[in-house]
Parts: structure tokens; C-alpha cells; sequence
């Protein structure tokens, strides 16, 4: 029998190791929280697949550092619908002229969030902005597997360790995948998000269509939530649609993988690396006017010769792999779960969301008043 998830941190919920089992053996069963791999001892083989395409045991760090890095800027209207720089428009706008398809995290019909692929802007376009949830990576793997023999250009984003299961699982054929792994500070619950939504229905009585985590027209280095209902109307940042924030921030429902990280590196697993290009109002206040500054890494010569064709598309100005770290701690350490994580999640499965939400968050008076306290005595 296969070794897959010998224990809960040793599991990243990419799913690879459920699309390559020939025998359908491997699927994907939730925790309650997570999705982990069970095996079907009757069906099952032994033919070792599911453990070959593992990004925790096939794909490691090389322990090579960037080639070089840069912060990019794209136009301002860009931006405004982006999360910081608008580097991932200028990279899948290239590849959607050519005809290719590029895949990213979105929301579905239901507001789960899923790697989904696009081959036109509409569709890329629900894949711009950032999404603190696990991605469902189950229905990827054969879709690209399509792009891949139909000969077109193909574009990966995703998680440092979905990128290494899309390396694990399609061998040398992934090297004919452009790939572009974000900086990540580690996946909460699906499970607590489906049912933060279903909260916030039932508080609005209107279906939610859209959720952004981080507001623009706000900030950019806030954290400032943007909630869309089904009849067009908006819902600004409250204690409520801020609490998924809170406990993403506080690492209450992270996956226990993240905790054990071993992509939390400058060693890289795309041929670009992106994210947000914290502090550089300190490293490069020139480049600062508070509209987003994407950073990027560039750790292949393939990502080298792609970001070389957007100097038309986006302004780069070159910077040092340390000066993005010094405002990335996950690349240099993976985050930390919540020594209270444990008691949070009892506390959801036994009471409800709200009544964690109420415990652990501002949506509780308890941690208002506590919180103001704190800015009086700061006063």
C-alpha cells in the first residue's frame, strides 16, 4: 500500500497523487477541514504512481537562489483590480495573445475557490486578486494534460507547492508550462470558508457573488474586505466581513502542512516567483505611491526571457532577491500555526463559525473592547 499522508503535515492537498491513479484507487476525502488522499486497499495495485507525483516526497528546493528580482508596476486601472503590482495581467495577457490558456485560482458558482483555466480576459480576470483560501486543485491536472497535446502555450500559477505537484506530475512535459509560484503565507480551511459564506448570506439574505480580501479603492497595504451580493450591492469592510481576515492573519485554520513548509525559501519552485513587494517603502520609497508594487524573482532563464518581453507592458526596475525577503518572512520561514488553532476549530465544529468567529475575532464585544483598550493606553 501506498505512503500517502502519513500524518497531516506531510500532505499539501494538491491532489496529484487522486488524478494519476490509474484505477481511480486515490481520492481526495475531507477531515472536516481539509481534503487528504484515502486509498482504496481493494482497487489499489501498488504501482507506486500516487507516491512518484507527491510534491511533498518527489519535488524539493535545489537550494538555488534567483537569477535576479524586480518590482513591476502596471498601468493604474491595471492595479486598482489586482492585488499589487499587476504583474500576473502582463504575464497571462502575453500568453492569451497567443492563443495559450492560463490557469489560476478563482471562485466558482458557489464561492469555492478553485484552479480554473481561461483562455480569454473575462476569464483570467477572476483569477486577479488574492484568494487566503485552498485552491481545489482536483479537476487541473487533466485539463492541462489537453493544453499540453493540443500544442498550446500554458501558464500555471499557483501555490509554491501546487507548483511542485504540477512538476511532479507531468515530468519533462513540465517544462512546456510557463510557471509562476506566488509568495504564500499558507492556506486556510475551504471547509471554515464555505461556511463563512453561508454566514454572511444568511446575515445579508442575498447570495454572495464576490468577496475581494483587499480593497484598492481602500489601500493597498490594508487588509480591507469588499463583500458583492447578488443584486449588485456592496458590502464595505464591518467586524463581520473582516473576521475571515482576522483568522487567515492569526493562522487559525491553517493547513498543518504550511506549518512544515519546505518551499518557504528563496529557493524556488517557478520560473517566476510574484507577490506583494512589502516594504518598499523602505527599500525603494521612489517606487512607492501606494497603488501596489508587484515583486518578482526571476529563478529560470525561461522566466527571464518572458519577463524581458513585458518591458513594453509593465515598468521593472531591477532590486535585490534580500530586498523583497526582507518584507516576505515566508521566504525565508514557513508560517506558524496558531497554538490556539486547535481550540478554534473545536469550537466551529461544535458551535458554529460564529461562535468562533465571536471568540477569536472582533465580531466577539470582548475582543472590541479589548482592542480599544489597547488604543487608549497607546494614546
Amino acid at each position: 500500500m501506498p505512503h500517502l499522508a502519513d500524518d497531516q503535515t506531510t500532505c499539501c492537498g494538491c491532489a496529484a497523487c487522486a488524478a494519476v491513479c490509474p484505477l481511480n484507487a486515490v481520492s481526495m476525502q475531507s477531515d472536516g477541514v481539509f481534503d487528504y488522499p484515502a486509498v482504496d486497499e481493494a482497487s489499489c495495485v501498488g504501482c507506486g504512481k500516487c507516491e512518484r507525483v507527491c510534491a511533498f516526497k518527489q519535488i524539493k528546493p535545489d537550494g538555488c537562489r534567483p537569477l535576479s528580482a524586480f518590482a513591476a508596476t502596471h498601468s493604474d486601472g491595471v492595479r486598482l483590480e489586482s492585488s499589487s503590482g499587476g504583474i500576473f495581467t502582463a504575464l497571462t495577457d502575453r500568453f492569451l495573445r497567443q492563443g495559450g490558456a492560463v490557469y489560476g485560482a478563482a471562485y466558482d458558482h458557489a464561492m469555492r475557490v478553485t484552479h480554473s483555466r481561461a483562455d480569454d480576459e473575462a476569464g483570467r480576470n477572476r483569477m486577479r486578486g488574492s484568494k487566503y483560501v485552498q485552491s481545489d486543485m482536483g479537476g487541473v491536472y487533466g485539463a492541462l494534460r489537453r493544453d499540453l497535446d493540443a500544442g498550446r502555450p500554458v501558464l500555471f500559477s499557483g501555490t509554491p507547492c501546487e507548483v511542485a505537484a504540477v512538476k511532479a506530475f507531468f515530468g519533462a512535459d513540465a517544462k512546456r508550462i510557463f510557471l509562476v509560484d506566488i509568495i504564500c503565507h499558507g492556506v486556510p480551511s475551504p471547509a471554515f470558508w464555505q461556511d463563512f459564506i453561508r454566514l454572511l448570506e444568511a446575515k445579508y439574505g442575498k447570495k454572495v457573488t464576490d468577496y475581494r480580501f483587499r480593497n484598492k479603492e481602500i489601500a493597498w497595504r490594508r487588509y480591507s474586505p469588499l463583500v458583492t451580493l447578488a443584486d449588485g450591492t456592496t458590502v464595505p469592510e464591518n467586524d463581520l466581513t473582516g473576521s475571515f481576515i482576522e483568522v487567515f492573519r492569526y493562522e487559525l485554520t491553517l493547513r498543518p502542512s504550511c506549518a512544515a513548509c519546505p518551499y518557504a525559501s528563496l529557493s524556488r519552485q517557478g520560473d517566476l516567483t510574484i507577490g506583494d513587494f512589502w516594504g518598499v517603502e523602505k527599500r525603494r520609497p521612489a517606487l512607492d505611491d501606494d497603488k501596489g508594487v508587484s515583486a518578482v524573482l526571476v529563478n529560470t532563464e525561461t522566466g527571464r526571457a518572458v519577463l524581458d518581453a513585458l518591458r513594453n507592458d509593465v515598468t521593472l526596475t531591477e532590486v535585490t532577491a534580500d530586498d523583497i525577503a526582507a518584507g516576505q518572512a515566508n521566504l525565508s520561514r514557513p508560517s506558524v500555526r496558531s497554538p490556539e488553532a486547535d481550540t478554534f476549530i473545536r469550537i466551529w465544529k461544535e458551535k458554529g463559525a460564529e461562535a468562533a468567529l465571536k471568540k477569536y475575532t472582533r465580531v466577539g464585544a470582548k475582543r472590541r473592547l479589548k482592542d480599544a483598550a489597547k488604543a487608549i493606553l497607546r494614546r
